[in-house]
């Protein structure tokens, strides 16, 4: 089953621009399928809450979190 990709909104100590920022983070596509059709947030693999972006919206030069990427 192949994972999607998440990025967790913005907060107030992350600078202005996108709502989303932050690393990529992994989520099942079990959990983020669904999410995507309703941009709700779902956690991650490493458990942070996450609102599953299209791949078209990926940077080119992001990567993973550590914990995603290679687990815990």
């Amino acid at each position: 089953m192949a994972n999607l990709i998440g990025r967790a909104r913005r907060t107030a100590e992350d600078p202005v621009g996108d709502k989303l920022a932050g690393p990529l983070h992994a989520v099942e596509e079990s959990v983020g399928a669904p999410a995507q059709e309703t941009h709700a947030d779902v956690p991650a693999l490493c458990g942070t809450p996450v609102q599953v972006i299209a791949v078209e919206d990926v940077p080119d030069d992001s990567g993973l979190c550590r914990v995603c990427q290679y687990g815990s």
